[in-house]
């Protein structure tokens, strides 16, 4: 059983698609001997009514800080979706509000259109394209760098293996994503170990092996651990897979986050 459990992603009901409240989750963490919890709803910047959550779920996070003083360490966070593309609604909630943690994600191929909602079956839809403007906007989000960790880089996949049985390969964009890798680094970014893609068809961490290796050979060392659990039951759900992953790789920590800062825990 692997100890420092940490689940750095996870949504509750204040999410458009969350299905568990905050309670239901922090009475599972205790269950499952979870140290610790990073509330990061969602606000996409792209979606009105998907970034109405997030004040209620940070007004709502005191009251079980206090409740689970000593047992549970929780954390204020957000899932800020496209970011870069619209730095105004983006400042307007970083300024607005205090974080511990700060996840930078890219979810929509154009405005307001999530990939996860494309048919990839259409013959009119180039799987190609879809990749090319994806990884083309995780750099760019990099470049912006209003975040504290880039998560579930190579997300298309979730979908167009995961659900499609297309097959993928991110070959094509390898200079694109060691640019970006590069970036995370030397700006300081952490990058998430994603695990929702064992319970969602894909078979494997988002991101894939080698780009998490790519990752530590340019000198990353700031990985998160993320469920992206949108049910209380999925809470660091595959942990104890992505931490052998990560110590077969060369990591001896991973992290979380206080007040924007990451903090180091042994992989044990």
């Amino acid at each position: 059983m692997k100890l420092n459990l940490f689940d750095s992603h996870v949504h509750t009901s204040h999410s458009h698609d969350g299905q568990s409240t905050m309670e239901e989750v922090c009475a599972q963490a205790v269950s499952r001997g979870v140290m610790g919890v990073a509330f990061t709803d969602h606000y996409e910047c792209d979606i009105p009514e998907q970034r109405l959550g997030v004040r209620d779920a940070l007004a709502e996070l005191p009251r079980f800080r206090q409740q689970y003083q000593g047992r549970l360490r929780l954390g204020r966070g957000i899932e800020l979706g496209q970011g870069h593309l619209y730095p105004e609604m983006a400042e307007e909630i970083l300024g607005s509000e205090e974080f511990d943690l700060v996840l930078g994600s890219v979810h929509t191929y154009s405005p307001g259109v999530d990939i996860g909602a494309i048919n990839f079956n259409k013959p009119e839809v180039k799987v190609s394209d879809i990749l090319e403007k994806y990884f083309r906007d995780c750099y760019d989000m990099a470049v912006w760098g209003r975040f504290d960790v880039m998560a579930h880089l190579g997300y298309p996949e979730r979908y167009i293996w995961g659900k499609y049985r297309i097959p993928v390969s991110f070959a094509p964009y390898e200079d694109i994503i060691q640019a970006t890798l590069k970036l995370l680094v030397e700006t300081g970014k952490g990058l998430e170990v994603n695990t929702s893609g064992y319970r969602q068809g894909l078979g494997k961490t988002i991101p894939i092996l080698a780009i998490l290796k790519r990752y530590y050979q340019l000198g990353g060392r700031i990985v998160t651990l993320g469920s992206d659990a949108h049910r209380a039951e999925d809470l660091a759900a595959d942990f104890e897979v992505a931490m052998d992953i990560l110590t077969g790789i060369g990591f001896e920590y991973f992290a979380f986050y206080r007040e924007r800062q990451p903090v180091m825990l042994k992989l044990i």
